[in-house]
């Protein structure tokens, strides 16, 4: 059952599975943490861990806040909820987005986070990350609800090449996301606004050799946001990391190998 954290600025709709360790998983941009429930977070509850997900302030059940909002923001709400549940050595891992929180978090509370998991984020900013975020947020600002089949193409876009080239993939996502509640605001623009004050930072990577926590970075061979070869350069800069790649797999690495990813995160925690 959904539980709610008031804070100040935010209400935090957030879910507990399982018994055992505990490991947070943080969605990416726009995405709900139900996607989480799908297979990933049922595969590490088997395993015997307990599993912590939240909405980030702006997607529902979790209250909008007006924007804009900011990922340090999204860290003090994440920092917050694993202190009103009263946890401590928590294993964490953060995709897309989630992943830039997770950074933040490692990097803050050492004394709170064990080990942490980027999956499809940790990577010097692209041309591609900003000018597709400037457009994201462009389009926010004009606060104007597109149709559902457009928001469907948004998310295709993160398939591979050849699975967008099959007609029967891509009516089976059709089927499953075509019809998309369009994602309204404030909560769209805050985020946006969030991932693209954090892509222009230049010094968005400074803090990297910082972090002294374990660390895995999960890279996707097709992944448009956070390429491989980018993704890769954070190994040699973050002390204590790990890297690993999953073939065959775009951004949405999580929704469509989740029993790969969530084999590498269990390799990854029960050795840390």
């Amino acid at each position: 059952m959904t539980r709610f954290l008031d804070l100040p600025e935010v209400t935090l709709a957030f879910d507990v599975h399982g018994e055992g360790e505990p490991i947070a998983l943080v969605a990416g941009c726009g995405e709900p943490a139900a996607a989480f429930h799908i297979e990933m977070a049922p595969a590490l509850v088997s395993a015997g861990y307990q599993v912590i997900t939240l909405d980030n302030r702006g997607v529902a059940p979790t209250s909008s806040p007006p924007a804009p909002y900011s990922v340090d923001q999204m860290v003090d709400d994440l920092e917050h909820l694993l202190e009103h549940l009263g946890l401590a050595g928590v294993r964490l891992a953060g995709h897309s987005m989630g992943g830039w929180v997770a950074e933040m978090l490692a990097l803050r509370r050492p004394d709170l986070i064990r080990a942490a998991a980027f999956l499809g984020s940790c990577n010097p900013t692209t041309s591609w990350e900003m000018a597709i975020t400037t457009v994201e947020r462009d389009l926010a600002l004009l606060d104007v609800d597109l149709p559902p089949l457009f928001y469907a193409t948004e998310i295709l876009r993160y398939l591979p090449n050849s699975d967008l080239q099959d007609d029967a993939t891509v009516d089976l996502w059709l089927s499953l996301i075509g019809n998309l509640e369009p994602w309204p605001n404030p909560g769209r623009l805050g985020q946006y606004e969030a991932c693209l004050r954090w892509s222009s930072n230049p010094d968005r990577t400074a803090h990297w050799p910082l972090i002294n926590v374990p660390c895995l970075i999960i890279a996707f061979e097709h992944d448009i946001d956070s390429p491989p070869a980018r993704a890769a350069e954070a190994v040699d800069r973050i002390p204590n990391a790990r890297y690993v790649e999953v073939a065959g797999a775009s951004h949405l690495g999580p929704l469509t190998h989740p029993a790969e990813v969530a084999r590498h995160l269990l390799e990854f925690f029960s050795s840390t």
